[in-house]
């Protein structure tokens, strides 16, 4: 997953500095108005410590700053820890504490069945030295911002503490069941184990036997848990010495699993990030409790990765169902809703608040029954059904809110590419269909 993907991405240090005006003009004249620069540890400190904002003139982000203002773009600063190898300053990347995620959302052409071990951005020694680059680079673009300012937009990407797939007692992750679950006998009846606390839960052992009774509640808890720790680190770094108005701007982007959304984007497929699985016995998961990403799990980063592509020249966006809030600010016309089983509250309340908008969602693999509390879903009651036929398929019809849902009369799921390539190929169009009346 390359950072750079879009002509409004600008890696100010692989520039010569006398071409940022010539090259930012030319971004303007396409178009571009809100360009984002990625500030990364990597690049400007390259001794532990010891960090260059000035001396070399391809480093010198005020300058970029003031070219960018100057012909007419906004700027959104990406911080943190993005797909990219200068994420990291070179001393860091033999920190023993790690971070496992799936290759596919670190580099641009991985090999499917991979993983990657990055540095914990939690490790103590990372921690201070990140809150000290940011502590120092926010002095600097505290001076910028809008509205006197160019910058509109700051994001911290914590995309190793977000998608890990580690289980270690270094993780943080009994403190934070034992936040979801403060009375262990909730947590015993829903897994049907008899702990006595939660210290056992977060090990390898552990987290293969509570996998084993109830997959989808385990990945679950486990992404929940990895929301709340990197909610907790951006929460540190907004307790440092910086702006009120940085800080608003860092803060208006504190949802992490906010929905990336293109706003072009008129249709979507959504899915169920936590887990993508037709049945108990056949699931698709992407977690892993072991040292080593199985094969189940890295096929559901297979199907983001094929239908990411197969979308990437439609009017599609592909984007996870959030974890922690509901809430978007992008309302779509048309979508499709890949999930199983289960569907969380938060996922249930995004999609109902985009059936109040007025979307059409599409079921085309099943219908979610329960959310993470193992309690019925409301989201099909109420109205009648009828049966339809669109895009070359037969769906139940339910008007619900504004809009509507349709679910499947006949439901299939594989995970070939090729079968995933004709499926998102075949709702592209059927978005097409629908968008055009």
């Amino acid at each position: 997953m390359s950072l750079i993907c879009s002509r409004s991405f600008f890696e100010y240090w692989d520039e010569a500095p006398h071409d940022w005006q010539r090259l930012l003009q030319a971004k303007a004249n396409l178009g571009v108005r809100l360009i984002t620069i990625p500030i990364l540890w990597g690049v400007h400190e390259t001794s532990l410590g010891i960090r260059d904002f000035s001396k070399q003139s391809k480093l010198r982000i005020e300058k970029l700053l003031t070219v960018a203002q100057s012909v007419g773009l906004s700027v959104r600063v990406v911080l943190g820890f993005p797909a990219h190898p200068l994420s990291y300053p070179s001393w860091a990347m033999d920190e023993g504490q790690r971070e496992i995620i799936p290759q596919t959302l670190w580099e641009d052409e991985p090999p499917y069945f991979s993983s990657v071990s990055l540095p914990s951005p939690k490790a103590p020694r990372l921690k201070e030295g990140f809150y000290s680059f940011f502590e120092e680079v926010s002095s600097i673009l505290s001076l910028y911002v809008a509205p006197g300012g160019p910058i509109s937009e700051v994001h911290i990407s914590l995309l190793p503490l977000l998608f890990s797939q580690s289980i270690s007692g270094e993780s943080g992750y009994s403190k934070c069941l034992e936040k979801r679950y403060p009375d262990v006998k909730v947590f015993n009846k829903r897994f049907q184990t008899n702990y006595n606390n939660l210290n056992a839960v977060a090990t390898k052992a552990g987290a293969k036997l509570i996998e084993s009774k109830r997959p989808w509640l385990f990945a679950y808890d486990y992404r929940w848990s990895r929301f709340r720790l990197a909610e907790e680190y951006l929460t540190g770094l907004l307790e440092l010495k910086t702006s009120e108005g940085l800080k608003n701007l860092i803060r208006a982007s504190l949802k992490i699993d906010n929905v990336n959304a293109q706003e072009n984007k008129k249709a979507a497929v959504c899915f169920e990030s936590t887990l993508i699985q037709c049945d108990e016995s056949s699931g698709i998961s992407p977690f892993m409790a072991e040292g080593v990403l199985s094969k189940s799990s890295i096929q559901a980063f297979q199907w983001a990765s094929v239908i990411t592509e197969s979308l990437k020249d439609t009017v599609v966006d592909f984007i996870p169902l959030p974890i922690l809030s509901g809430d978007s600010s992008q309302n779509y016309s048309v979508i499709t809703v890949i999930s199983g089983k289960y569907l969380s509250l938060s996922g249930a309340n995004y999609l109902i608040g985009q059936l109040k908008s007025g979307s059409l969602l599409f079921f085309p693999f099943g219908v979610p029954q329960f959310d993470e509390n193992l309690e019925s879903h409301q989201l099909f009651n109420g109205g009648g059904r009828s049966l339809v036929s669109l895009g070359g398929a037969d769906w139940f019809k339910i008007s619900k809110e504004k809009g509507a849902i349709y679910l499947s009369v006949q439901t299939t799921l594989t995970s070939s590419p090729d079968w995933i390539k004709s499926w998102t190929r075949n709702f592209g169009e059927l978005a097409e269909v629908v968008l055009n009346g």
